[in-house]
């Protein structure tokens, strides 16, 4: 026995009004390959035509779904509403066609995002734009939301007259709301990881330590900023009847809004804390300066006997470049020009000796000169004392490689904060999903 399918019926209807793929695609408002895909069985239409179709050919909604017409006694006895158990699992596989059909697009959508990623790194990393990689990212971004924007309509309005249940109805627009939630959170979170990218200057990159850095806080950021964007419009569209719930899982989502407000509150107050206390901390506490370890001098002696060192700028004792500089040999090189020495000004502008320019003084709280030294070592990076009333002692001296040490040490710890967003935000989630009605 053939079987009898909702696209074989429709060609049969077609052919019996003597109407072409052609006339039925431009009745229905699509394409005549539409129409043979849906005779050969290959798709279904959405359940918003299954009524313009029954109302084309004179039949009923469940006729069209079964794929064959009633007996006479059949439509006697039925109600106008009446639907058959082979119409019901037809409608169902068509709205769960739908659904799947959806979900496919909300994957690409994702996609584009996932695509808007990699062109920003690619410009960040390898071609050291990050203003540039941001700007082409966010178009990626832009595209992605705009494509979940426009099927997600199309998904609504496919089962907009597909008299669908009050409760088929509202699980179908719930379905469709928490695809593209998934899909734009993706798309703000990517977004919100690239967002450093515009504190760097344009024809610069962001290194992908400091781009881990800033990112992760970036993304925990904006995500933060997306959770309540959709808290407040689930219960708006709840409120306004957009789609219903029974009472159960009413009393159940109510409970947990409530829950969601109370946990964004309590993290967005310990998210604070720690931003204050971190921009406080590096600035005050574990600046690179407080953190370099240096080398002190308890008298004013050793002190100027290792300012008068004569030590360039780029030596390290502990770099092994440095080390092969002091004892390698000096290629004796002709010079057919000699090199200009530098020369000297005061700050009047009149010239001085190197002697002259090299010559600094230290003064105490009261404004005494307490030390006088020529600094010949350039290695030096900074000199760090507390002035008192009659010395400066004890004096440290910080080196380029001291400087450095507290410069990783100062990262180390940033590093320590930008984590620690990320997980404050983990505890709040699991907060929520811990306390939430089972």
């Amino acid at each position: 026995m053939e079987k009898k399918t909702i696209g074989g019926f429709i060609s049969a209807l077609r052919k019996a009004n003597g109407m072409t793929q052609k006339d039925l695609a431009d009745r229905l408002n699509v394409s005549d390959k539409t129409i043979s895909r849906w005779e050969r069985d290959d798709g279904a239409p959405d359940l918003s035509l299954i009524p313009v179709i029954a109302e084309i050919f004179d039949v009923t909604c469940d006729e069209l779904l079964r794929g064959e017409r009633k007996s006479p006694e059949e439509r006697e006895t039925a109600a106008p509403s009446d639907t058959t158990v082979k119409g019901e699992k037809q409608r169902q596989r068509i709205l769960k066609s739908t659904l799947s059909k959806y979900r496919t697009n909300t994957y690409i959508a994702m996609g584009i995002s996932a695509v808007g990623l990699v062109v920003a790194l690619i410009c960040n990393l390898a071609a050291l734009k990050a203003i540039l990689g941001l700007l082409l990212g966010c178009i990626f971004f832009i595209a992605s939301i705009v494509c979940q924007a426009v099927f997600s309509n199309r998904a609504l309005s496919s089962v907009e007259d597909a008299e669908l249940d009050e409760t088929e109805q509202s699980d179908f627009k719930r379905n469709v709301y928490w695809l593209a939630e998934k899909s734009i959170g993706l798309t703000v979170c990517l977004l919100g990881f690239t967002a450093p990218f515009a504190l760097v200057d344009a024809y610069m990159g962001l290194g992908a330590d400091s781009m881990l850095l800033f990112g992760i806080p970036g993304a925990a950021l904006f995500l933060l900023i997306y959770a309540i964007v959709c808290w407040k419009l689930n219960g708006s569209h709840l409120q306004r009847g957009v789609y219903s719930l029974n009472e159960k899982d009413a009393q159940k989502y109510w409970h947990n809004h409530t829950l969601k407000r109370k946990c964004v509150v309590r993290g967005a107050i310990v998210l604070a804390c720690t931003l204050a206390f971190h921009a406080f901390g590096m600035e005050m506490i574990w600046s690179a300066d407080n953190l370099s370890p240096g080398t002190t001098f308890e008298d004013y002696d050793s002190f100027v006997a290792y300012m008068e060192q004569d030590i360039p700028s780029w030596y390290d004792k502990n770099d092994s470049a440095s080390r092969y500089a002091e004892i390698a040999p000096v290629p004796d090189v002709t010079q057919e020009e000699p090199i200009d020495e530098p020369i000297w000004y005061d700050e009047d502008g009149n010239e001085i000796t190197e002697e002259e320019a090299r010559r600094e003084t230290l003064v105490d709280k009261n404004g005494n000169v307490v030390c006088e030294y020529i600094r010949w070592n350039d290695y030096v990076a900074r000199v760090k004392y507390s002035a008192k009333d009659d010395t400066l002692l004890p004096i440290t001296v910080v080196t380029q490689s001291d400087s450095r040490v507290g410069w990783a040490r100062h990262d180390a710890i940033n590093m320590i904060y930008c984590v620690l967003y990320p997980l404050e935000l983990a505890a709040i989630f699991l907060i929520y999903f811990k306390k939430r009605m089972k």
